[in-house]
Order: structure tokens, then C-alpha cells, then sequence
């Protein structure tokens, strides 16, 4: 009788673990289904996603060079078609000559454009940083370092166009046929940040005389060739890139500065303490 009630007692056990093994089956299923998916890695993707944004936005860079890149030949080479091949019988020789040299000069500057975009995907994605220092100092400064390349080099493309038209004489364009207002908007993030505060404070005469230093007016007139006008407005071509340059470096040092400034201001919100608290 005792024989009987263990062998009872055995098969109950067994069929509980053959219940709790059925169920664990059951419950693990997503994941043996999902294991057994080709090329499913979303679950770790998701999972590492907070180490993965600097990589994201870098990814997202570097599609946007390509997208730019694309769109710049498009807009350059566009004329070469448009209006029913209006640019190739409206155009007289020298017309003609020099809209190539332009449709030339233009393209080829589409591809250092693209690799700045691309470079700073590339700085973007090593970075190391957590997100609050990704987020609101590595992607800001990247964005200052990339409207000012991009604006310098157009700059420099400009001033190659109009070095080009003072030698050969000829009517060579200095247009990609696209607007860089927001960018020169980003780029100048550093000063109108300073520039607001220091309004806020009563500097607002001060502001406004660092904004007319930094940005002199250099709008002229586009000279005749091989004339005293044409000189000064290749030499101001010129001098508009390295403005441009200076602008970038002198941004980037006041974001930075005024970003250690408020994350200094917020530890010691967090922690306060007065400078003789040690003495």
C-alpha cells in the first residue's frame, strides 16, 4: 500500500514538472521565435538604444550628405535642360562658355559640401558623450562647425566665380540655386545667445557694436574686369570667407562657454556652497 501511494505520488510529480515545463515553453516562445527570426536584432537594438543615439544622429548626417549631394548636382545641372534646352539657343558663345564654366564650378563644389555633412556624421557617432552633453553641447557644436564650413566653402566657390569673371572677362555665376539663410541662423547660435543676455542686462548698445565688428558690410558691386572695382570685389570675396571662418571659431568658444557656465549654475543648484565655506 505505501509502494502504491509513492508511485502516486511520483507521477503526480512528474506530470507537475511536465505542466511547468510545457509552461515555461510557452512563455519563452516569443523569444525561441524571435531568436530563430534572420536578422532580427531590433530587440537589442531597442534595448541599447541610450548608447546608440550619437550613432543614429550620426547615421542621420550621413544620409542628409548624400540627400545634399543629390540635390545640389540636380539644382547645378538643371539649367542644362530646363525650359526646353533654352540655355543651349538663347545664348550667345561667350554666354554659353561661360554658364559651363559655372554648371562646372558648381558641381564640383556639391562634393566638398557633402563631405563636410559626412565628416561631421563621423564626429558625431564617436562621440562618448551622455545624452544631456550629446544633446544640448556636441549636437549644437557640430551644427555651428557645420553651417560655417558649408558657408565658408561656398564663400570660397564664390570667390573662385568671381576671381574667374574678373580674368576671362566672362559672365560666370556664383549661384547653387538654393537659400543658406537657416544656416547662417545656426551658425550664429554662440552670439545670439551672448547677444540676448547681455540685451536682458542693459548691454544692448555693446551687443549691437560686437554684431556690426563681426559681420563688416561687404556687399559690393560686382566691378567690371580688369578694373579697380572688380579687383575690390574679388579682394571682398576673399575677406567674406575668412570673416566667415572667424565668425565659426568665435561662436563656438562662447557656446561652449556659455554651456559650462549653465551646467556649472545647475551643479550648484544641486550642491550649493559659498567659497569660504571651507576656511
Amino acid at each position: 500500500m505505501e509502494t502504491t501511494d509513492k508511485m502516486d505520488t511520483t507521477d503526480k510529480m512528474d506530470k507537475m514538472d511536465k505542466v511547468n515545463e510545457l509552461t515555461n515553453q510557452l512563455l519563452d516562445s516569443p523569444k525561441m521565435i524571435s531568436e530563430k527570426l534572420p536578422w532580427n536584432n531590433w530587440t537589442a537594438c531597442i534595448e541599447n538604444s541610450e548608447n546608440r543615439i550619437a550613432e543614429w544622429l550620426g547615421q542621420i548626417f550621413r544620409i542628409t550628405a548624400f540627400i545634399v549631394l543629390l540635390t545640389l548636382l540636380w539644382s547645378t545641372l538643371k539649367p542644362l535642360w530646363a525650359n526646353d534646352g533654352a540655355f543651349w539657343g538663347n545664348a550667345d558663345t561667350a554666354g554659353m562658355v561661360g554658364g559651363l564654366i559655372s554648371i562646372l564650378l558648381w558641381a564640383c563644389a556639391a562634393f566638398p559640401i557633402a563631405m563636410i555633412i559626412r565628416h561631421t556624421s563621423e564626429g558625431l557617432s564617436a562621440s562618448k558623450s551622455n545624452i544631456i552633453n550629446l544633446i544640448f553641447l556636441d549636437l549644437p557644436v557640430a551644427l555651428i562647425k557645420l553651417s560655417g564650413y558649408i558657408l565658408a566653402m561656398v564663400g570660397l566657390f564664390a570667390a573662385a566665380s568671381a576671381l574667374l569673371s574678373f580674368i576671362t572677362t566672362l559672365d560666370i555665376g556664383n549661384s547653387l540655386g538654393m537659400s543658406f539663410a537657416k544656416l547662417s541662423e545656426i551658425g550664429k547660435m554662440g552670439t545670439a545667445t551672448l547677444f540676448e543676455i547681455m540685451e536682458n542686462i542693459g548691454l544692448g548698445e555693446f551687443s549691437n557694436m560686437m554684431a556690426k565688428w563681426m559681420n563688416p558690410n561687404l556687399d559690393l558691386s560686382a566691378g567690371e574686369a580688369w578694373t579697380v572695382a572688380g579687383a575690390l570685389w574679388v579682394f571682398g570675396s576673399f575677406i567674406a570667407v575668412v570673416i566667415t571662418l572667424i565668425n565659426l571659431y568665435i561662436n563656438v568658444v562662447i557656446y561652449q562657454f556659455l554651456y559650462g557656465l549653465a551646467s556649472t549654475l545647475v551643479k550648484w543648484v544641486k550642491g550649493p556652497y559659498l567659497p569660504f565655506k571651507s576656511l
